[in-house]
């Protein structure tokens, strides 16, 4: 059968074998052409998102080292600190150890010893002592004005500061000052109410308020030092004074 006969009977009777066969390789090829495309679409989208993470991971590490790099740099900075620090002072040791010996011997001399200040501390509590001496004696005397000088002055430098504000107290109750006398009085006892002279001076309060017209406030002093100290002569003063209101 010659070529155009094949050709004829091809066309009248369908697609010969041949043709088929290439038809069907031809589908083939077109499967797997789709099939790779789709997977390098894959592969693509793979790689960028690989690129994005690996794109993070550069932005972290450069600022973990900036991070880093700053740290270290403030380390640095006080390590310099430290290092200008103790050459100063080895230069300020190099210096002392090459004054002249008469130099720093005159340095010392000019600043006082334990021993001077303490003797100073002793002169000046010395001093307190014979000014409170000397008011307790004036005192005694009725030369209240001066009395009165010495107390203020021991008071102030926080000599004896709950008997010189008692003996204020008294000063300014027996030159009948009683407002001021009740200020002194209270003082002394928030300072130490354990005194000896406590009794005297809570009577010498209540009498202080009482002739200051503060009647109920004396009458509480007096139930106190009559409840307080029974067998004190200042009790029985306060019950005859209790009485009289």
């Amino acid at each position: 059968m010659s070529f155009e006969i094949v050709q004829a009977e091809s066309s009248l009777f369908g697609l010969s074998k041949r043709e088929v066969v290439s038809a069907q390789l031809s589908d083939s090829n077109r499967d797997e052409i789709i099939l790779l495309k789709q997977r390098v679409r894959e592969l693509t989208e793979r790689v960028d998102g690989l690129t994005t993470v690996i794109e993070d991971l550069y932005s972290k590490i450069n600022d973990s080292q900036r991070s880093q790099r700053s740290q270290q740099s403030d380390t640095n900075d006080r390590e310099i600190e430290l290092l200008k620090g103790e050459i100063k002072a080895l230069r300020s040791e190099c210096i002392s150890r090459r004054e002249p010996a008469e130099m720093r011997s005159e340095k010392r001399a000019k600043v006082p010893s334990q021993d001077t200040a303490n003797l100073k501390s002793a002169k000046v509590e010395k001093n307190q002592t014979t000014i409170y001496r000397e008011g307790v004696q004036l005192f005694q005397k009725h030369q209240y004005d001066e009395a009165q000088k010495r107390f203020s002055m021991t008071a102030s430098k926080g000599y004896k500061p709950a008997a010189s504000n008692y003996y204020l107290g008294e000063i300014s109750y027996y030159t009948k000052s009683y407002s001021d006398a009740i200020y002194y009085f209270k003082k002394s006892a928030g300072l130490y109410d354990k005194a000896s002279y406590m009794d005297t001076l809570l009577l010498h309060t209540a009498i202080s308020l009482d002739r200051s017209g503060d009647k109920s406030q004396a009458k509480l002093f007096y139930k106190t030092i009559i409840n307080d100290y029974p067998e004190k002569k200042s009790a029985k003063i306060a019950k005859k004074n209790l009485n009289k209101l």
